[in-house]
């Protein structure tokens, strides 16, 4: 059965063929115009952003621009957290400490005082068999004949006899009185009968939810923010205060993992732990990294400082990364958030694939047809339906 097309036909065809070009003048003005629109943002994603710092309160301040003093400073404070560690990490509610405690073979630079239930031998020179030993009672005193009590609890052996010589001056002419401390009551060996021991000892303390510790001899002492080697030089100037010859190296036993929270362009999204100091480069690591959309350039920090006040950094990782500016980058604080926004380049891709959508979606055509068959003259026809 052979087919014939008629003329209405033909110019069915020719009308669709100008409607069809139409289109497509009309597409590739549009996408023209959208690429007129994207050259200024596909050249600013080449730009490279600049790291910054601004506080809430505070003028912008960039990284760049620090004297190369500052800058020296910065390195070092980020290096001197990763080499000592834990020595470096700050303490908080929860945290266990271990004190290790040591006997100094120092001797004291201070006079020996007299204590309740030291047993002390007096003397009185050139008269024999006139000494004797007395105990100090537990209000402090001795017993002696003629004069009766005397206050001897809180004075030097010295300062004691200086005393009796003046309460016997009207009793005993010319008298020159010693005084020896036979058996002593130290503040050491107290401490030191505490812990059942006279060599080092262990003690481990918790921080309370105050962020204070209950340190032997010395008493309540704020823990929380410091660092190991900081609440050791409080404790041991405490008890050099204290003339207790003893000293501690404070160790962490469990320390409370901090955290912090990336977000954005990375694999691995979400809480980490940070249960040793890290740099926010080594952070996004530990999330899996930054993915190929992410803005190295551009990633955010957001933290509370020292002084309570909010803070921003803004880091181009790559300048850390390719010209060692280690100055850029830093020690990621507790509870703060970082975020990888994305490239501008991958914005623009993305922005580019929507606009593409919505101009093939509203500027695309469709054809069809219908076929009708004359049964009387065996006639085929195509007849485009609009």
């Amino acid at each position: 059965m052979g087919g014939i097309v008629s003329p209405r036909v033909r110019a069915g065809q020719h009308q669709v063929d100008r409607r069809c070009a139409a289109k497509d003048s009309s597409c590739r003005t549009a996408l023209t115009r959208i690429l007129f629109l994207l050259l200024p943002m596909l050249w600013l994603s080449g730009c490279q952003n600049r790291s910054f710092e601004r506080a809430s309160d505070g003028p912008t301040v960039y990284l760049d621009e620090l004297s190369d003093a500052a800058k020296t400073e910065a390195r070092e404070k980020i290096a001197t957290a990763l080499i000592r560690g834990t020595q470096e990490f700050y303490l908080a509610p929860g945290d266990e400490i271990e004190l290790l405690y040591f006997v100094s073979r120092v001797p004291s630079t201070g006079e020996y005082t007299i204590r309740i239930g030291d047993k002390l031998r007096i003397e009185f020179l050139g008269e024999t068999d006139s000494g004797r030993t007395v105990e100090v009672r537990p209000d402090g005193k001795i017993s002696l004949p003629l004069i009766g009590a005397a206050q001897a609890a809180g004075q030097s052996a010295d300062g004691l006899a200086r005393q009796l010589e003046q309460r016997y001056r009207g009793i005993v002419e010319g008298a020159k009185i010693t005084v020896n401390v036979t058996e002593s009551h130290s503040p050491l060996q107290e401490f030191l009968g505490a812990f059942g021991t006279s060599q080092g000892r262990s003690l481990t303390l918790k921080l309370l939810p105050d962020g204070t510790i209950s340190v032997p001899a010395i008493g309540t002492v704020p823990a929380r923010g410091r660092t190991l080697k900081d609440l050791e030089s409080e404790i041991n100037a405490g008890y050099k205060a204290l003339n207790l010859n003893v000293f501690v190296s404070v160790l962490p036993r469990s320390l409370q993992a901090g955290s912090a929270y990336i977000l954005g362009e990375v694999s691995k999204p979400g809480r980490i732990d940070l249960d040793r100091p890290r740099t926010v480069l080594m952070a996004l690591a530990q999330a899996g990294g930054v993915t190929i959309s992410g803005a190295m350039n551009a990633v955010r920090l957001l933290y509370v400082g020292d002084d309570g006040v909010p803070r921003g950094r803004s880091i181009n990782l790559r300048n850390v990364i390719d010209g060692l500016n280690l100055e850029q980058d830093m020690i990621v604080p507790n509870n703060a958030i970082i975020y990888v926004p994305t490239s501008a380049l991958a914005e623009t891709g993305r922005f580019l694939d929507l606009v593409l959508r919505d101009v093939l979606r509203f500027t695309g055509f469709g054809i069809g047809g219908a076929l009708l068959l004359n049964q009387n003259n065996n006639v085929q026809q195509i007849v485009p339906v609009q």
